[in-house]
């Protein structure tokens, strides 16, 4: 089941991306763009049964985007935002995907992370809705290439650590805190997790404002590292009380070894007396 999940994931969002490289490889008007976009996914339904149809749509939506993007730097001047959308739609599907490879048990719709949440897709509007009135307004004033060529290294290599540090987790990796130890979790510290021992929030962290870099928005740019500093400073606090009870003294030992990677967040604060407590139960 999982097997026919992540094919039907994966053909739903090449599907509209073929389509536009198709389109653009034989020259077709961009108003043909729209409509191959459009009726590219009719096919699809004849190989996907109802109750697969949730996948389908939303791996659509995130091939279209990426489709989109893609027409953006073929038709347009704006690369920059057409780069962004490409980003954008290969950071949620690989989320998908490799969920769906390494962490079978808890693959659902959730595993996109389009809902990830309300402030999140706020986030999205503002980037987009800065970068519009911005060019509008500046036109070629707006852009210094120097600043989105960084963005886009942050981008490509957040993006990266990220889908590294789930893949060397597989299946102890997880897209929420979990409050409980599983059987099977186990403490991974090799591989980029000996770099940093929240790698992939350390690689979202630098996804996020190379988003903003790349598109070269100043507002957005401070406002999405304030925010996602903010964000990965309570969850990583949060995430590392529990895996001071899941694994004790030698997470404490690797926390101490391995910083996380984000400037200024330490995570976790052992106080004196459960630093003592950690010796004891490891003397024991």
């Amino acid at each position: 089941m999982v097997c026919r999940q992540f094919s039907i994931a994966l053909v739903s969002y090449l599907n509209p991306i073929l389509c536009t490289l198709l389109l653009i490889a034989t020259e077709a008007h961009v108003l043909f763009y729209t409509f191959g976009i459009l009726f590219s996914i009719a096919p699809l339904f004849s190989i996907v049964n109802h109750l697969s149809h949730p996948i389908l749509y939303r791996a659509y939506f995130i091939g279209a985007v990426s489709s989109a993007g893609i027409a953006l730097c073929w038709y347009s001047a704006h690369t920059q935002l057409g780069i962004y959308f490409i980003s954008l739609s290969i950071f949620h599907i690989t989320e998908y995907l490799l969920t769906a490879l390494f962490k079978e048990n808890k693959l659902s719709l959730d595993s996109f992370l389009l809902n990830h949440s309300t402030a999140y897709h706020v986030a999205l509007g503002a980037g987009f809705v800065e970068y519009l009135i911005e060019s509008v307004n500046l036109g070629e004033e707006k852009f210094y290439p120097i600043v989105s060529y960084v963005g886009a290294v942050l981008v490509i290599a957040g993006d990266l650590a990220r889908k590294v540090a789930i893949i060397t987790a597989a299946e102890n990796f997880d897209h929420l805190v979990q409050s409980e130890k599983a059987d099977n979790h186990k403490l991974v510290t090799h591989g980029i997790y000996a770099l940093s021992r929240h790698p992939s929030y350390a690689g979202w962290f630098y996804w996020s404002i190379g988003t903003q870099l790349l598109l070269c928005n100043p507002f957005c740019t401070l406002a999405y590292a304030y925010a996602s500093w903010k964000f990965f400073e309570e969850r990583i606090e949060e995430e590392e009380c529990y895996l001071l009870r899941f694994f004790g003294a030698q997470y404490r030992d690797y926390k101490q070894t391995v910083g996380i990677g984000i400037p200024g967040i330490k995570g976790y604060t052992i106080t004196p007396e459960f630093n003592a407590f950690l010796d004891e139960v490891k003397r024991r």
